[in-house]
C-alpha cells in the first residue's frame, strides 16, 4: 500500500482530470510521448510492488509479477470508475487494501 497510496492521492488531486489521464493510458496512442511516460511510470510502479511481493518467501519473481499486475488493474479500476467519483484518497486506498487482501491470502 505504500508504493499504490502516492498514486492514488495523486489522482485524486485533481479527480476529472485523473480519471482522463487514466483512460488516455488504455486507449491513447501509444506513440504519444505523454502516452508512453504514462505507460512507463505505471511499469515502474508495477516493478515497485512485484518487489514488495517478492519479500514473501512463498512468491516467486513470476508470480510476484502477475500479482503486481492484478494490483495495478485494481488500483486503477478503483480510481477510474465512476462509482468512486466522489469518493477520498482513503476510501480508494480501503477499497483497493480490502482486494488486495483477498489476493495475497490466496
Amino acid at each position: 500500500m505504500a508504493v499504490v497510496r502516492p498514486v492514488v492521492e495523486c489522482n485524486r488531486t485533481q479527480v476529472d482530470n485523473g480519471r482522463v489521464y487514466l483512460r488516455e493510458m488504455v486507449f491513447g496512442d501509444p506513440a504519444d510521448p505523454r502516452h508512453r511516460e504514462a505507460l512507463a511510470i505505471a511499469g515502474h510502479t508495477e516493478q515497485a510492488v512485484a518487489a514488495a511481493v517478492c519479500r514473501d518467501a512463498r512468491a516467486g519473481e513470476a508470480d510476484a509479477a502477475t500479482t503486481a499486475r492484478v494490483v495495478s488493474a485494481v488500483t486503477f479500476l478503483a480510481m477510474a470508475a465512476s462509482v468512486n467519483v466522489a469518493a477520498s484518497a482513503d476510501e480508494i486506498l480501503r477499497d483497493i487494501r480490502e482486494q488486495v487482501a483477498v489476493l495475497l491470502t490466496r
